[in-house]
């Protein structure tokens, strides 16, 4: 047995180091990061082309939004599940079924009673002026800029009426890529669409039988997202990451965290499948946190969200748990206002792999719930978390929360930027290599062409 012994001490050494080893993804985020919550509420349209452009010129660290479905499966980076707030589908569609889905149908080549029998299912299961009610290529006949003209005339920008679009997660992407939309001679947006080849010579009838939860999703229809982008000549190298936001299950598709992990991996943007090619999170002035490890981070405020997304991405990207009263009643002993139900509220969401939390802070405008009072950040520290307090409108709440926070949801970047560059957290001797000058957010504004 002696002889047995240095080979057994070998063999044990060898399967200990060839077991998984658990990852550290707090470390892919980059310290003080500034997340452009929606692209910016406050410049521009949010979570449209000319906010998240804008975002990125300014040197944010992450394009933030919120992923909903569209009727044919199209993932949306849009807020609102209900879209009268921010485009204008009540004067396009009206209360019911769009009257111009029988033409849409046909014009793909299905046949009248097909198509007549098929809005009849699709009546029924119609919840009007929600996203997932609505084919994407109806979506994309409607104004999404105009609406930010009226509730924001003192930013109010005449290009943005009629030329910004209800967004999918691909164009996101795009535009962390330097990209911008690809549009006609008329300004349009350019996304052919056909049928899938899987779905041609099938009746709507037939597809809808085999479609996914009672045919809610009627999938037929292939988008060329891989052809509707061009360089943006305005781009200036920068390149943040993307921060998401997984929706209450019940408007979303049963499978939805898979669905994104899905379109990550094809548009190279799923780190579990496609090495980075950045270490660091900055380079000679510019962002590139979209180069790096950190380039997604995944965010939801829903419990069930979370648990399936932690078994999707297995705990292998950073996750954020976002906190709102009242707390989720199936957090055992969870209570947002007492140290000890807000530990155990922490340590259900490390378990279920968040590692960052995301609380709600008071101030003007919104007025939110505050849920990051000192002793509250103290914990989240306590916990081994990072804390992504949400969401800054202005100095004063920078002022009182920065000391408790290691990244911004913030809906001025312009200003939440230049805070940190001002107080030395940001560039200069602490990270050389980060932008140490905020543009002219106005300036940045007309240079994009708005």
């Amino acid at each position: 047995m002696k002889h047995l012994t240095p080979l057994l001490i070998a063999l044990a050494a060898f399967c200990a180091c060839s077991e998984p080893q658990p990852v550290d993804v707090n470390s892919y985020v980059p310290r003080y990061a500034v997340m452009a919550h929606r692209g910016s509420t406050y410049w521009a349209p949010e979570e449209t082309e000319s906010a998240w452009r804008w975002a990125r010129e300014m040197g944010a660290d992450y394009l933030e939004s919120d992923l909903q479905c569209t009727k044919d499966g199209v993932i949306l980076a849009n807020h609102d599940v209900n879209l009268t707030r921010t485009t204008d589908i009540e004067a396009v569609f009206g209360p019911g079924v769009p009257a111009t889905r029988r033409d849409f149908y046909l014009s793909l080549g299905f046949s009248a009673d097909d198509a007549d029998e098929q809005l009849g299912y699709d009546a029924q299961g119609f919840t009007p002026y929600h996203a997932a009610s609505y084919y994407y290529a109806e979506l994309l006949t409607l104004d999404a800029g105009s609406w930010f003209n009226a509730a924001r005339p003192e930013q109010a920008r005449p290009a943005y009426a009629g030329s910004q679009y209800v967004s999918a997660l691909q164009d996101q992407i795009a535009y962390a890529e330097g990209k911008m939309l690809r549009r006609d001679a008329a300004g349009c947006r350019v996304l052919p669409y056909c049928i899938k080849p899987e779905c041609e010579g099938k009746t709507l009838a037939q597809i809808r039988s085999e479609a996914k939860e009672n045919g809610k999703y009627m999938e037929f229809l292939d988008y060329g997202f891989a052809g509707a982008y061009v360089p943006d000549p305005a781009d200036g190298g920068h390149r943040p990451g993307i921060y998401i936001e997984f929706k209450e299950p019940e408007v979303n598709p049963e499978d939805m965290e898979q669905r994104v992990y899905d379109i990550l991996d094809a548009c190279g943007w799923n780190i579990i499948t496609a090495e980075p090619t950045e270490t660091g999170f900055y380079k000679d002035g510019l962002v590139q946190v979209g180069k790096t490890r950190g380039k997604v981070i995944l965010q939801t405020f829903s419990t069930e969200s979370l648990v399936r997304a932690n078994d999707v991405f297995g705990g292998r990207l950073p996750m954020c748990f976002l906190l709102w009263p009242p707390c989720p009643d199936d957090i055992p002993g969870g209570d947002l206002d007492t140290e000890e139900g807000f530990r155990a509220i922490l340590e259900w969401a490390k378990a279920n792999g968040a590692g960052i939390s995301g609380p709600s802070i008071s101030g003007e405008p919104n007025n939110y719930a505050e849920l990051n009072h000192a002793w509250q950040a103290e914990l989240v520290r306590e916990a081994g978390m990072l804390n992504h307090p949400y969401s800054f409108d202005s100095i004063a709440q920078m002022e009182e929360q920065t000391d408790r926070s290691d990244g911004f949801f913030t809906n001025r970047s312009d200003l939440t930027l230049q805070y940190l560059i001002d107080h030395d957290l940001r560039a200069g001797s602490v990270n050389p290599a980060a932008p140490a000058v905020v543009p002219d957010p106005v300036a940045t504004l007309e240079r994009l062409g708005y």
